[in-house]
């Protein structure tokens, strides 16, 4: 399980989770602001294989790879 704060929707995230093949489960917790920025909570469920897997694809997804 692991919890990031992050401006992407949740339904981008959910593209990207389907994209990395990772068997993990997203959970909207609420949304928070920092710095003028709207960022959202999100719980993330799965093995720690399959969460570094996700966070993998997000870490290309977001640096435009």
């Amino acid at each position: 399980m692991r919890i990031v704060e992050t401006p992407i929707s949740l339904n981008e995230l959910e593209e990207i989770s389907e994209k990395s093949g990772a068997n993990v489960r997203l959970t909207l917790l609420g949304k928070v602001e920092r710095n003028g920025i709207p960022l959202g909570r999100v719980l993330i469920e799965g093995s720690p294989e399959e969460i570094e897997r996700f966070m993998e694809k997000l870490r290309l997804a977001r640096a435009g790879g």
